[in-house]
């Protein structure tokens, strides 16, 4: 809608909510409640299980299972600003949708591209940690910390299948979804039984260890940093809302759930994890040395000698891998689909979907560009950092979408309202961004001027859309914030790989500061530019 949006929050001539007939975009919905809710459980239980939990406390100790509870608690707003978005209006790849009606065309340029790099780096990481877990057994399949030629082949056929089902009617995939989600959940509790039999508490509090916190604060913000890759698949409901049945009631309990069952799971799993170790038969000194195994749980069952434990481990990871592959790939083809369904900054026909409700030329787009990037033969390790940033630098934008429409579209039906948004709004806005600017500048030089690169989709869109140059100024704030993010990430803390000019914790508190600023910047820019670019459409439930 072109119109500028009036204080009743509808375009000039529109019906009120509820009235008009809804856009038929080819969806079906097909989902149900628990379906939803083992969406997002099913992918937040992905590749992560296997390796997530032990890497927490690699980087920060026994007291890494604590950073688990840490970034739930962060997490939580976040996740519920969404579902506000969702339920209110809700769209297949919606991440990629309000920023674009809440801010402008640049802003929606930028973060669009960034959610589709971020889906997009998903698949390499599934079929990657999926061919690591398989290479406990088979060892040929990695060279020299890479994929080897047997690797790659594995790992195409691997995302060959994954195509397959993403090609099937939503309900099909669904169920499939809900049977593997069960299947791993199950195997979790037969792992963590199993590992309980070799408790050692003294190991929480070990002085030989460091104690409870070896690395610090540093160490504890970076594990929390970490638990991104295991919670990110929290959004998917968000980015399926179009084919759920019930958006309004689903959609926030599916997101609430999904983080709370996942981090006790996750939490537990670190807390058995430390309570069995053995380092004297691991042949390793300390909670960093765990850093360099890639199936930690099966290489703990094995040194503890219960061969059972070890296939249930390898199991486990390859199928929490690759249930989350069926998911996060459907994902990235609704982010694609939206690129070029609503805004046109992919071709139009990227928006096409098929009569069974499938983003049919987004999924293919996709495991082209998939399997030319695990043809490359990277390693997991490589391409792990990006992807995360990439997530959540498109997830702040959609916070200020939450804020402007407040302001914009106060009348619309809201069938789920973030509680205090006043207060709960920008804070979910600081932790997406704290988070990127703890992974550390390593990550942070490669993805802000990737995710920049989005710039280019405008040239797409003044194909089928008048762009005002006062609509650009408005979104001004989105590139110059990142620039931000790049620059001192680059000056700040040693510790998060910058050239400490300015130390930890001031340069955190700085960042902190400086990004609450920007929110407000950018909820400004999002209402006082509305009339320079599309809004929100009011979409009946």
């Amino acid at each position: 809608m072109s119109e500028q949006v009036k204080s009743g929050g509808l375009p000039s001539g529109s019906k009120e909510p509820g009235t008009e007939a809804p856009k038929v975009s080819g969806y079906r919905k097909d989902l149900g409640t628990w379906s939803v809710v083992f969406l997002a459980l099913g992918a937040i239980l992905g590749p992560a299980v296997a390796f997530a939990p032990v890497f927490t406390v690699a980087f920060a100790g026994p007291l890494g299972i604590l950073s688990w509870f840490v970034a739930m608690a962060m997490l939580i707003p976040v996740g519920l600003a969404y579902s506000e978005l969702g339920t209110t209006w809700p769209k297949a790849g919606g991440v990629a949708y309000y920023p674009s009606r809440s801010n402008g065309p640049l802003v929606g340029a930028i973060n669009g591209w960034s959610a589709f790099v971020g889906y997009l780096l998903v698949s390499p990481v599934v079929v990657f940690s999926f061919v690591e877990y398989l290479s406990f057994y088979y060892p040929s399949m990695y060279s020299g910390g890479f994929l080897s030629l047997e690797g790659i082949a594995v790992s195409e056929i691997v995302l060959v299948a994954v195509f397959l089902i993403n090609m099937l009617r939503i309900k099909h995939m669904g169920a499939i979804n809900n049977w593997l989600t069960v299947v791993t959940v199950v195997l979790i509790a037969a792992l963590v039984i199993g590992l309980g039999f070799f408790f050692h508490g003294s190991n929480f509090n070990s002085s030989a260890l460091g104690g409870i916190a070896p690395y610090g604060a540093v160490g504890f913000f970076t594990a929390i940093t970490l638990t991104i890759f295991g919670y990110g698949g929290f959004r998917q409901p968000i980015d399926y809302a179009e084919e759920v049945k019930n958006p309004g009631k689903s959609i926030p309990k599916a997101v609430v759930l999904s983080i709370v069952i996942s981090g006790v799971i996750y939490a537990l799993l670190a807390f058995i994890f430390v309570g069995a170790a053995n380092f004297g038969a691991f042949g390793v000194s300390q909670w960093s040395d765990f850093l360099s195994f890639g199936s930690p749980y099966a290489s703990e069952a094995q040194v503890l000698v219960i061969p059972a434990i070890v296939i249930v481990a390898v199991v486990v990871a390859l199928l929490a891998t690759f249930k989350d592959g069926i998911i996060y790939y459907g994902g990235a083809a609704r982010v694609g689909q939206i690129l070029g369904r609503e805004d046109k900054y992919f071709p139009k026909t990227m928006g096409h979907v098929s009569g069974r409700g499938v983003p049919t030329y987004s999924v293919i787009l996709v495991v082209i560009v998939s399997l030319v990037l695990v043809a490359l033969g990277r390693s997991l390790a490589t391409i792990i950092g990006l992807m995360v940033d990439a997530f959540l630098l498109s997830y702040a934008p959609g916070i200020i979408s939450l804020s402007v429409f407040r302001k914009t579209a106060p009348n619309a039906k809201r069938p789920y309202k973030l509680p205090m948004a006043g207060v709960l709004a920008p804070f979910a806005f600081v932790v997406t961004n704290l988070m990127v600017f703890w992974s550390g500048f390593k990550a942070i030089e490669i993805v802000i001027p990737l995710d920049l690169a989005g710039i280019l989709l405008l040239l797409v869109y003044n194909r089928y859309n008048k762009t005002s140059g006062k609509g650009l100024l408005y979104g001004i704030w989105m590139p110059v914030f990142m620039l931000f993010i790049l620059g001192f990430s680059y000056i700040g803390s040693s510790f998060f790989a910058g050239i400490n000019l300015v130390p930890f914790p001031w340069d955190t508190v700085v960042f902190i500061i400086v990004t609450i600023v920007f929110y407000y910047i950018g909820v400004y820019s999002g209402v006082k530019g509305s009339s320079h670019f599309k809004g929100v459409e009011d979409i009946t439930q």
